[in-house]
């Protein structure tokens, strides 16, 4: 899987080919953490596939992925989305961002562990500290409870904008119940984006936003 690295800071370790980079170890533990008591009923539970299956649809329904296009997924968490754009992209490359250590390395030997042949790099790193990608990226997808745990709003979204090309698009998805359609209305008017599609949903009481937004 030469295709693939895991990027912290200057260090650049690219994942080897036939499990010389995976411990097995490690990810029977992610497996048992991922489907144990603790994070097991949910992950298992219809609300969370149906979330799962939400989330998909509005990115499939609304996004057209060009030939060679640069994805960037900012915070990676489980993988799962990650690994699903992995296999959508194009002919193109996915960057995915995450500051905690362990999802990146989660991701990174779940992919050697798939045989995962798709051009992917992992970058252990906060997205507000990224340099060298403005005006980057085709696509950038910010879902799930990212921008909660990240304790910012404006910030982390100006940076996404900041990092897309003319005519870029983002996907944001938002798990926040407190967070007001006008908020993210403000910042894309701040930031030069124009909102392109919006749902809002709140089945199974989880209260879930989603957003497709085109840079100026």
């Amino acid at each position: 899987m030469n295709g693939n690295r895991v990027n912290a800071g200057n260090e650049c370790a690219i994942i080897g080919v036939g499990g010389s980079g995976m411990d097995k170890d490690f990810l029977l533990k992610c497996y048992g953490e991922g489907n144990g008591p603790e994070a097991g009923p949910w992950n298992l539970s219809l609300p969370s596939k149906y979330l799962e299956y939400k989330i998909t649809e509005f990115f499939e329904n609304n996004f057209e992925i060009g030939e060679g296009s640069r994805i960037c997924n900012i915070g990676i968490g489980a993988g799962y989305w990650d690994r699903y754009l992995s296999y959508n992209l194009n002919d193109g490359h996915l960057t995915s961002v995450d500051m905690d250590a362990h999802c990146c390395r989660q991701l990174a030997e779940c992919l050697e562990n798939e045989q995962n042949p798709n051009p992917i790099e992992i970058i252990h790193k906060n997205a507000m500290e990224l340099d060298g990608y403005d005006g980057y990226f085709d696509i950038i997808t910010l879902i799930g409870s990212t921008r909660i745990e990240s304790g910012v709003y404006d910030e982390l979204l100006f940076k996404a904008f900041s990092m897309l090309k003319p005519d870029g698009q983002l996907y944001y998805q938002s798990l926040d119940k407190h967070e007001k359609k006008e908020d993210f209305l403000c910042v894309c008017e701040k930031g030069g984006m124009q909102p392109v599609e919006y749902v809002w949903d709140e089945k199974y009481g989880v209260y879930a936003q989603y957003w497709k937004a085109r840079k100026k």
